[in-house]
């Protein structure tokens, strides 16, 4: 039987459901990727930070399920549907409380929203920010990538003009990790742009 066919493209909006985590069962740091997709990128950190937790965000709740599958057993993984941007601090702010680091935050590759009318609806935002800024650490470091050079250039306006405008760009992918998605954009020939930034 064939699978169900996965939208690529979901309204952050429209998925109003509220999430909570009251945190791993242990203080260790915590690595966030949001937009896991099909957990590539956080299987290949797992792996190498064996003794770290994991917080991956899908909003397609199908492959959110396939996520849970493919990390069942292992206590250091917590995977959640949804709107990332919406179930941020609920999902983080119990471990923050606690003393736990958040020490890298990844956003990889996200969906543009080229239109205007639909930039509201990207992950990185003057809203987002400003909320985070008031409970995420000054050295918990951001990452971004993106092949798309307006998005890149326009999400780089945002963040600094927030209270995260410690920023650098960077060449390599963190950790000589690369995603799917990046694999097939660099065999096309195009660019990849990235960025890492903190609270200043």
């Amino acid at each position: 039987m064939s699978q169900k066919r996965i939208r690529p493209h979901v309204n952050p909006l429209s998925i109003t459901h509220e999430l909570s985590f009251k945190g791993f069962k242990n203080n260790n740091p915590i690595i966030v990727d949001v937009g896991a997709c099909k957990g590539e990128f956080a299987e290949a950190l797992i792996e190498k930070f064996p003794d770290k937790n994991f917080i991956l965000f899908e909003i397609r709740r199908p492959l959110a399920e396939r996520l849970r599958q493919k990390f069942t057993g292992q206590k250091n993984v917590a995977v959640f549907d949804g709107d990332a941007g919406r179930n941020f601090k609920s999902i983080l702010k119990p471990s923050i409380d606690r003393g736990v680091k958040i020490e890298q935050i990844f956003i990889n590759f996200p969906d543009p929203w080229f239109k205007e009318k639909h930039k509201k609806r990207r992950f990185i935002n003057k809203k987002l920010l400003a909320e985070c800024a008031k409970f995420i650490a000054k050295n918990t470091q951001w990452v971004f990538q993106t092949d798309q050079k307006l998005l890149f250039d326009e999400t780089l306006e945002v963040i600094q003009k927030s209270p995260f405008s410690q920023i650098e760009s960077f060449d390599e992918p963190p950790f000589g990790i690369r995603t799917d998605w990046e694999q097939a954009k660099t065999a096309e020939g195009m660019k990849i742009w990235r960025m890492q930034f903190k609270k200043s």
